[in-house]
């Protein structure tokens, strides 16, 4: 319990019920088609997580028939986010080199913690970069 809550207040609402919340607000300020494909992900996702097999077992491929625009990719990372935290006071951040990611608000506000991530970023993003073109090579060597 934290040092604010008391024997009497209402539990806080679990990370589902705060995403439902969330999409439920969402509905009436996105683009319809954007909001059907977010929610479509959404669906496709917590559906994933409760397969018999459980969250450990290899993902299932699942061709989704949807358009990740820049809204729906933004407002994906903020579903992740809430169902991460079990909060909904998280920020977008650029890292720099083009990727989008959800940070906490805290984080977000600490401009200098937020530059040393967004660094260890975009350096994980350029080892993975070189990672893929390697095996990219190898493959093309093997064809």
């Amino acid at each position: 319990m934290s040092d604010h809550a008391s024997p009497d207040d209402p539990p806080a609402p679990e990370a589902h019920e705060l995403v439902r919340l969330y999409l439920d607000t969402l509905e009436d300020l996105m683009d319809p088609k954007e909001y059907a494909d977010l929610r479509t992900l959404v669906l496709t996702f917590i559906g994933a997580l409760a397969e018999p097999n459980g969250p450990d077992a290899p993902p299932a491929r699942v061709h989704l028939d949807i358009e990740l625009t820049p809204a729906v990719h933004d407002e994906w990372l903020i579903v992740l986010g809430i169902l991460g935290s079990g909060r909904m006071d998280q920020k977008i951040v650029d890292v720099g080199d083009g990727t989008r990611t959800v940070v906490s608000s805290e984080l977000a506000a600490d401009t200098e913690a937020l530059a040393v991530f967004c660094a260890e970023v975009r350096e994980r993003n350029r080892v993975r970069e070189e990672e893929r073109r390697f095996l990219d090579g190898i493959e093309a060597e093997l064809s």
